[in-house]
């Protein structure tokens, strides 16, 4: 039955981008083209049927065939250039679109630039939601799974959402999944700026509509700029499988999606992101060697010590202590190593990190700098601003990496930071600016959207020129934590950090809620644990985690219970294969203390899979039944219980049918089982 629904997916797949793409430029097909945008006072509807179009020769590799499109204006010699890679092994779609001046002189004003315009066909009486999820403002709801039914009535009804502060994932992630009828699509968004979408019922179907927030300018000659990226993912209902089940199915087809095409491979190899040692970087020298020792000598099975902000500047070490302060925040502009805190450098720590078996993360934000500091006082050129922000209580301004000689020192800078002192990621960070203000006041009335676009082109050059020259180097995405996971962003990246949340008291609620409302969209990023018990070590249970042990061992003199932290972080990295399998959340998605959580990862292509479970604080109800997915109806399964380490042999048809139950005495508690194929 699955391959009939695979086939019918990549037909409608192929059969979408032919009458979209393929026939509407060589003009056999009247579908309006994808990319919409208005060019002077015409939309592009009635200019495009006008323009030269030409398709350029297919070329096919890596599962994978590149169709490039190209309209050009004949009077002004406008040329709009649109990449589509379809997926042969997929029923995907993704496509990128340029504008370039080929002319001597200025174009008429581009607005209202769309590269995602499109009405996907659908009774008035069938059914349709939007599934999408919020962003990560530091809530507790950071990534909550979001329903919004679209009925038809007088007018239609329609659903906005946009990144609003200029950082791709703040007030919704840039993702979703438009559920029509018994199947849909699922679209994703790669621009790490400021984007909007919206999803319009119409009489004859929706209307979805998405790209950059502002567009209104002109080109000069010779000058190309490009759209977001647009991710495309069809998918078709089983009548063997509910609605909710469907759409589990299609989340998994992006998941698996994501892993074979759209995850860094550092040294050739799928990212694996690193268990971290997170370290407050305005420390000094000695206590960082010391830290390391401690987590050497005591066998925590930890993978890379992470120096975090603060180890930078000419400040006195005394001004920053800790992550709470503001000291961190007023240096940054001045990048070389703080000689109070650091006499001969980072070498010695990157040195005795590698000597220990570690990694060395390094935390940098060099797109903010702060008034007075190195780069302020070099280089006001190639500053946007200056803003006034509460957190630093001062004037930030933002280095402006669409300057080509701007992108050139600053990855210069790092990389040679990267490559002295043995750095093997680097943490990419972005604070505490207006940023839709500073853009909007760089740009001139005809150039509306210029800035931004220069900007968020560089910071991916800036990236790729980084992983070039870096070729194992994992880049860490934090943006004050979970505010730039976008479509472009995860290609180079991972989210260590996912919510500034963290930064507070731990909560392992949060860790549990933010897996369930991530996972399904992105499936590599981090968690973290401060307390060593099983119940918050299992919270965290995820691809990635940051730990502060040393910390609390060293700086905090806690009597820390080694032995357990030991098997509770060995049980962990177990785990970490399950993570690269499909995902399914087993109960509603609950912020409650009263509720229980659980969900499955599925490794089809091992035969295996693991369950948690969470009883939290509050829940009066001892014990829940667990109907797991994904599995061989026909096969035998080995359960086995990591708590009583007793095991089960079921058939996968009564684990799906009949359930599991699970049984947690404590408040809080948790339960764990992995399961393996047998016949």
């Amino acid at each position: 039955m699955f391959d009939i629904v695979k086939q019918l997916e990549l037909e409608a797949a192929w059969n979408w981008t032919n009458e979209s793409f393929l026939l509407a430029a060589a003009g056999e097909d009247s579908t309006p083209f994808p990319v919409s945008f208005r060019y002077g006072d015409q939309p592009s509807t009635s200019v495009l049927p006008d323009w030269i179009k030409r398709l350029e020769k297919s070329q096919t590799a890596d599962g994978v065939t590149v169709e490039t499109i190209v309209y050009t204006d004949a009077l002004t010699t406008l040329e709009c250039r649109c990449k589509v890679i379809v997926y042969t092994d997929y029923p995907a779609v993704e496509w990128l679109a340029y504008f370039k001046n080929a002319g001597d002189v200025d174009t008429s004003v581009l607005s209202d630039i769309l590269p995602l315009n499109v009405l996907f066909p659908l009774d008035q009486g069938a059914p349709c939601r939007v599934h999408h999820a919020r962003g990560g403002l530091t809530q507790q709801n950071d990534f909550e799974p979001l329903e919004t039914p679209l009925t038809f009535r007088q007018g239609g009804s329609r659903l906005e959402l946009s990144s609003l502060t200029g950082k791709s994932s703040t007030l919704h992630l840039p993702f979703f999944n438009l559920q029509l009828g018994s199947g849909g699509v699922i679209g994703a968004i790669g621009w790490s700026g400021g984007w909007s979408a919206s999803f319009q019922r119409q009489r004859d179907g929706i209307r979805v509509q998405a790209g950059m927030e502002r567009t209104h300018l002109k080109l000069h000659p010779g000058e190309e700029i490009r759209t977001p990226r647009i991710l495309l993912l069809f998918w078709e209902g089983d009548d063997v499988l509910s609605l909710s089940k469907n759409r589990n199915r299609s989340q998994n087809l992006l998941r698996r999606l994501i892993f074979a095409h759209y995850t860094p491979r550092p040294n050739g190899q799928l990212l694996q992101p690193p268990f971290c040692e997170g370290v407050w970087g305005a420390q000094l020298e000695a206590n960082h060697l010391e830290k390391i020792r401690w987590l050497k000598e005591n066998r925590i099975p930890t993978e890379c010590y992470w120096i975090d902000a603060g180890w930078y500047g000419d400040h006195p070490i005394a001004e920053a202590v800790d992550d709470m302060t503001s000291g961190w925040m007023r240096q940054v502009g001045s990048w070389f190593v703080n000689s109070e805190a650091y006499p001969r450098g980072l070498k010695p720590i990157g040195g005795m990190a590698r000597a220990a078996g570690l990694g060395f993360l390094l935390w940098f934000e060099p797109e903010r700098a702060f008034e007075g500091t190195q780069m302020v006082r070099e280089h006001p050129d190639w500053l946007i601003g200056p803003v006034t922000s509460g957190n630093t209580n001062g004037v930030n301004f933002m280095v402006n990496l669409g300057i080509p000689e701007a992108r050139l020192h600053i990855t210069e800078m790092i990389s040679n930071l990267i490559r002295s002192n043995g750095i093997t990621c680097y943490r990419h960070d972005f604070n505490d600016l207006r940023v839709p203000e500073l853009f909007a006041a760089a740009d001139a009335p005809d150039r509306v959207g210029m800035t931004e676009i220069q900007h968020i082109t560089g910071l991916y050059a800036f990236w790729d020129e980084l992983l070039a020259l870096h070729p194992g180097l994992i880049i860490d995405n934090c943006a004050g934590g979970g505010q730039r996971i976008d479509l472009e962003t995860i290609t180079r990246s991972v989210p260590l950090w996912r919510s500034d949340l963290q930064c507070w008291p731990f909560d392992p609620i949060s860790m549990q809620t933010q897996t369930q409302g991530l996972a399904s969209w992105v499936p590599l990023s981090g968690t973290v644990c401060e307390a060593p018990t099983q119940y918050a070590m299992r919270s965290a249970l995820g691809p990635s985690l940051v730990t502060h042990w040393s910390s609390q061992a060293l700086d905090g003199r806690v009597d820390l219970p080694i032995k357990a932290i030991r098997q509770l972080m060995e049980e962990t990295l177990t785990m970490r294969k399950y993570f690269y399998g499909d995902f399914y959340p087993l109960l509603s998605f609950s912020l409650t203390d009263d509720a229980w959580a659980a969900w499955q990862y599925d490794r089809p292509d091992l035969g295996e899979g693991m369950i948690v479970a969470f009883r939290r604080h509050e829940s009066p109800f001892p014990f829940w039944e667990a109907k797991l997915q994904g599995l061989d109806m026909d096969a035998d399964y080995e359960l086995l219980s990591w708590d009583d380490k007793s095991i089960q042999r079921l058939t996968g048809r009564a684990l799906m049918t009949d359930g599991l139950v699970v049984t947690i005495n404590e408040k809080p508690g948790t339960a764990l089982f992995t399961y393996r194929r047998v016949s």
